[in-house]
Formats: structure tokens, C-alpha cells, sequence
């Protein structure tokens, strides 16, 4: 189904910790809706340069995990543009994404957006974008287990500085800028495992939606 125009798009917040499967949902959902080419923004994409601090200052203060950590107006003003069926440029100056480089996109406007990411319901304006959130919940341990892996295994970290960093940044910042919004969600979804049931339910309820503002 293409893209038809007329209506404000349905946007979709997924929020988790760190390593809950936050993306590994958000494609499986774009995957289920693919007759409405979802857009998914990840919020790690929004990530501040801190260009602005000395490399000293930078290691001091750098951090992925507290609510600074994010261009938030950024995200917000790309998020309203699509929602206002308006095209938007990533990556977007300050961002960590353009310091480093990356390719630049233009991504269309879609009936679907997928906001994904493990801060998005703590910044109210961005929450209030969002029709559906869903805040994936997954035991602490194994959240820890697979960070470690993910860092290790793919990310060419050792596991000495990933166990170094998650001290520093995700223990203190999780239990007071992650967990405590898992009260904004309108449905908390166990995600030890697969739940194809949860995802099918989110895509029937989306495409039910959809249909009923296309009429």
C-alpha cells in the first residue's frame, strides 16, 4: 500500500533498556507492515557530537545513557515533518551520525513511523508525538548478558572496557531515565524470548488504525 497523503501518520514508540531487543522488534513490526513501507527512527542516530568540548572535557562528560546524550529538538522537528507527510535529511548537523560521516538519506513520508530507543518516552514533547508506546521488558541479567556479547562480539569492544562503561553509564542512568518511564507505555511486552503473538497483536492493531482514518 502506498503512501496515501491524507492522513497524519500512525507513530510508534518502542522503548526498552539497553539491549532489550528494541531494534530487533522495531524490524519485525516493519517487516509485518511492509504493504505501508514503515519509516523507523533510531534514536541512537540522534546522538550528540559534543563537538563542543575538548577530547579531556569530552571524556568526562560524554555519555549515551542520560537524556543529554540526544539532540532532542533535532529528533522532535524530524518526527513533526514527518508526521506532516514533509521528506527529512539524516544525518542532521550536531549529531554524531554526521561527525562520523555517515551517508546522507532522504527519507519519505510513510503512514508508519517506528521511533525506537531506550530514552524516547523520558523527553514529554516527543512522548506527546507518539500514538502507540510500547516499552519492551526484558529480565536485568539478561540485558547485561547481551550487551556483553553484542559489545564483544560485534562491536569490537574487549570486555574490559564494555564492563567498564556500563558502570559508568548505564547503571546509574538507567534506573532513573529508562525504567521509570516504563509508566508512559500503553503496553509493556515480555521480550526474553520471540513474541510473535505481542507483534502480531501491534500490526493488527495498527492496520485496524490505519483503516479506520483511510475511510
Amino acid at each position: 500500500m502506498a503512501k496515501t497523503g491524507t492522513i497524519t501518520p500512525i507513530t510508534v514508540g518502542i522503548m526498552g533498556g539497553s539491549a532489550s531487543g528494541k531494534t530487533t522488534f522495531a524490524n519485525a513490526l516493519a517487516e509485518l507492515l511492509v504493504e505501508f513501507s514503515p519509516i523507523i527512527l533510531n534514536q541512537d542516530s540522534y546522538f550528540r557530537d559534543w563537538s563542543e568540548f575538548t577530547p579531556e572535557e569530552r571524556e568526562k562528560v560524554v555519555t549515551a545513557n542520560h537524556p543529554d546524550a540526544v539532540c532532542w529538538d533535532v529528533l522532535i522537528a524530524d518526527l513533526e515533518k514527518l508526521r506532516s507527510n514533509t521528506t527529512i535529511e539524516i544525518p542532521s548537523p550536531g549529531t554524531r551520525a554526521a561527525h562520523r560521516g555517515d551517508d546522507s538519506k532522504t527519507i519519505q513520508p510513510s503512514d508508519v513511523v517506528i521511533v525506537e530507543g531506550h530514552l524516547i518516552f523520558w523527553n514529554q514533547k516527543l512522548r506527546e508525538l507518539l500514538d502507540i508506546k510500547l516499552y519492551l521488558d526484558v529480565d536485568a541479567h539478561e540485558r547485561v548478558l547481551r550487551r556483553m556479547l553484542r559489545d564483544v562480539g560485534t562491536r569490537s569492544a574487549n570486555l574490559e572496557s564494555a564492563i567498564s562503561w556500563y558502570r559508568r553509564d548505564v547503571l546509574p542512568n538507567y534506573p532513573i531515565y529508562t525504567e521509570p518511564c516504563k509508566k508512559y507505555a500503553d503496553l509493556i511486552i515480555p521480550f526474553l524470548n520471540e513474541n510473535p503473538i505481542a507483534l502480531q497483536t501491534v500490526a493488527a492493531g495498527i492496520r485496524a488504525h490505519l483503516a479506520n482514518l483511510i475511510l
